[in-house]
């Protein structure tokens, strides 16, 4: 015996030196990777990264990363207008560090360098409507001439009918001012007014880094805090209002931080306070700790690696690997305290080593599943999970029966409770049988309730005081955040506004047709649609000037020359102030151009409409988003039945059919009760509580694995399941506290599902140690 033991030691002793070396060079690529890791808290980042339809990757990035930096205020001074409030606003944003490119009023020089601009490009810039009345040798601009010389209120000026007879000018910015929804000028600020009388003041500004910089974003947010309380400690009356992704990516960040933290702590002190209890001993706890660091270190490591960066989602849901991976270092150290005393610890790792690593595998493989899911921040956590818990359970496997040599041998705690259970289950038939067909009638009671919301909205719960600020901005602007546009883009600019102006005139006939209420388009005009103008200015222009002599007006000559305006041109003036935001050009000259659509009324119909036109995608991104939920959550429902059947065939190869059908219905009834569960509580089905029945699928097989251990003994492994329940339930249950609803029903479902599992886990029991007495 002496020599087995001796041959045992030294078969063991180089995989574990192994094992060590690769756990330091893990911990040495962390250090090295830490310094430019970085913790990404975007509710974007868990959605799918996909090109929104067939829009240049390139090009869709650089729009969401330039409307993510955006910000807007509107500052009120009350009923009277007063723009001391609104400069005073101004000029505390603008010493923010984090903050570039503030902006607030137009000053004099400003406005001279736009209307310049207007001016010399007049011939080039004209707006659809002038367009349309200079059709037909201009006939309808000559009319709407005179009916501006001679209205009360248009205010036309010698000077100006002298510099531009044809009115080009004026056309364009009324144009303008007819698409710049509720805001108009006063004193070079763009103000609006509520329908109490109180005036609003509008400033915007840019990030300088990125908007999901956890500490960046929270520090602003902060400033600005501090800043609007000083400004109502100077102007009491004054009010005001923020808007920007920024915004709620600090909310975000703040309340991941606040699970961590609360949960976070509350589940580790469980799962410690449990070891100690039951094993009565610092040396469990302590191989317990062992196994969970070293789990922690290889899941972030090459999730570090493969990604890049670290989700703050992911940190907050693979809180579950905690109690999983404790559940191996039970097992085994449960079966040493059991039968330590007549056993080796290499003899124990024997009978617990199969069930150990089969157990691994049905869990890997779950959450491996979860990979397929397309969004992000899931196959973070998947892979975080996975590696985790290979790394935690090859831990255990190596290490531990060097570590736990000399581990007093204790008597079971609970001991008869334990045994009167596996009596129970031995001897009622009432049991046997009353309890899974009881749990059976509840499933279905609760899935005949259930309903299905494939809402993308679960994954966050929005603050009220934003929404209620969104709202108000919406209405005051006129602007609303729906994200629903549609994309034209091109190889070159020229092109992009050819196809934005061909696009347009299908707009307008499906405005008509009660499609949407109203859309945006920059005041740009392609080179090609320029010359066309051109054209039509001098066919118009005799038409005009004979109706200007007839008038009495003499010597009114209109400039009829080419006044070209590039892209770069626009892009670089005063003119592309407030429009910019929807014009994207790439290094190598691919351009887009964003058309914003107000008051949607059949997303289906624009899409069918974008898809008619080259170049041309529609982008309702809540619902692309809804509709993946909807496919990958059928998905992976085909997935579960197919890992169902898998475990069901393996079930029967191992015990035969009998035998492996019945251990197959604590798997079934721990699925149908999670969702039970789910329906009871008010939820109702989505992807995440489909990942969430995988993972239950995955841990709640290991307990029936464990009792059906040929090698191990019923006491044994039921009091193995029970610590590892309870851990279990310690993580995953703390997670139904998560103020995030995707992520609290997902704690609902596992809890439950997880707990029926351990309830129906000696029916796995077998035949011959269920019948010994």
């Amino acid at each position: 015996m002496t020599n087995n033991n001796a041959l045992a030691l030294n078969n063991a002793r180089r995989p574990a030196l192994v094992w060590a070396v690769l756990c330091l060079m893990m911990l040495g690529t962390l250090l090295a990777l830490l310094p430019g890791a970085k913790m990404n808290s975007s509710v974007l980042a868990m959605l799918p990264t996909q090109a929104l339809g067939d829009i240049p990757p390139r090009l869709n990035d650089g729009f969401i990363e330039r409307l993510d930096k955006q910000m807007m205020w509107l500052v009120s001074p009350g009923k009277t207008p007063d723009p001391q409030v609104a400069q005073a606003w101004l000029r505390q944003i603008e010493q923010s560090p984090l903050l570039a490119s503030v902006k607030g009023p137009m000053d004099a020089k400003s406005q001279q360098a736009w209307g310049s601009f207007y001016w010399r490009h007049r011939n080039g810039m004209i707006d659809s409507a002038t367009r349309a009345r200079l059709q037909n040798g201009g006939e309808a601009q000559a009319q709407w001439i005179m009916a501006q010389l001679y209205s009360a209120f248009s205010g036309v000026s010698g000077k100006e009918l002298q510099n531009d007879p044809l009115m080009l000018m004026r056309g364009s910015q009324l144009a303008l001012m007819q698409s710049g929804q509720r805001l108009r000028l006063m004193d070079g600020w763009l103000v609006s007014q509520d329908k109490e009388g109180n005036y609003w003041y509008l400033l915007h500004g840019e990030l300088r880094g990125d908007s999901f910089d956890m500490q960046q974003t929270h520090q602003l947010v902060q400033s600005l805090t501090s800043a609007e309380a000083r400004l109502k400690t100077r102007f009491p009356q004054a009010q005001v209002l923020s808007r920007g992704t920024v915004l709620y990516s600090d909310y975000a960040s703040q309340q991941a931080k606040h699970d961590i933290s609360t949960l976070g702590v509350a589940t580790v002190l469980g799962v410690l306070l449990l070891i100690v209890a039951v094993f009565r001993s610092l040396r469990p706890l302590l191989l317990s700790l062992l196994s969970i660091a070293v789990g922690a270190l290889a899941g972030t490591t090459v999730t570090l690696l493969l990604f890049g960066e670290l989700h703050l989602m992911t940190l907050v849901m693979s809180m579950s690997i905690i109690g999983i991976s404790a559940d191996y270092t039970l097992y085994y150290l449960t079966e040493r305290m059991v039968h330590g005393a007549e056993n080796s610890p290499w003899q124990s790792l024997a009978k617990v080593r199969n069930a150990l690593l089969l157990a691994l595998l049905t869990t890997v493989a779950a959450y491996l599943i979860m990979m397929l899911a397309p969004f992000p921040g899931i196959r973070q956590m998947a892979l975080f999970a996975a590696v985790g818990l290979t790394a935690s359970c090859l831990t255990v496997v190596l290490w531990h029966p060097w570590l736990c040599r000399g581990m007093p041998v204790r008597q079971v705690p609970m001991l008869g409770l334990l045994l009167r259970w596996l009596a129970a289950w031995r001897r009622k038939k009432a049991l046997i049988y009353g309890l899974p067909a009881a749990l059976a009638l509840v499933s279905v009671f609760g899935i005949t309730t259930l309903q299905v919301n494939d809402d993308i909205a679960q994954l966050q719960a929005l603050p009220q005081h934003l929404l209620r600020q969104e709202k108000q901005i919406t209405q005051l602007t006129g602007q609303n955040v729906d994200q629903k546009w549609f994309v034209v883009y091109g190889n070159t600019p020229e092109q992009t506004l050819m196809r934005m102006e061909a696009f347009a005139a299908r707009l307008d006939n499906a405005r008509q047709q009660g499609l949407f209420a109203s859309y945006r388009t920059i005041p740009l005009n392609s080179l090609e649609r320029q010359s066309q103008d051109l054209a039509l200015l001098r066919e118009a222009a005799p038409t005009i000037h004979r109706a200007l002599h007839r008038a009495g007006l003499q010597d009114m000559t209109p400039d009829l020359s080419a006044m070209p305006v590039s892209v770069p041109d626009w892009l670089a003036s005063p003119a592309s102030e407030g429009w910019r935001l929807m014009w994207l050009t790439l290094p190598h000259g691919v351009s887009g151009v964003l058309i914003p659509v107000d008051g949607v009324q059949n997303s289906a119909a624009l899409r069918a409409l974008a898809e008619q036109q080259t170049g041309v995608a529609w982008v309702d991104r809540k619902q692309n988003f809804d509709a993946l939920f909807a496919l990958y959550r059928n998905v992976l429902t085909a997935l579960l039945g197919v890992a169902l059947a898998a475990i069901a065939i393996g079930a029967m190869v191992r015990m035969g059919w009998r035998k492996g059908l019945i251990s197959l219905i604590p798997s079934l009834l721990s699925l149908s009760c999670g969702l039970a569960a789910l329906s009871f509580s008010g939820h109702s089905v989505n992807l995440f509580s489909m990942l969430a029945l995988v993972l239950v699928l995955g841990i709640g097989i290991n307990y029936t694995l464990f009792f059906s251990n040929p090698r191990g003994t019923p006491l044994t492994s039921l009091l193995a399941i029970t610590l590892a329940m309870m851990t279990t339930l310690l993580t995953l249950g703390m997670l139904v506290f998560s103020s995030t609803q995707a992520i609290s029903s997902f704690g609902i479902v596992l809890v439950c599902g997880i707990f029926t599992a351990w309830l129906l886990s000696p029916l796995a029991m077998p035949t011959k140690k269920r019948e010994k007495r």
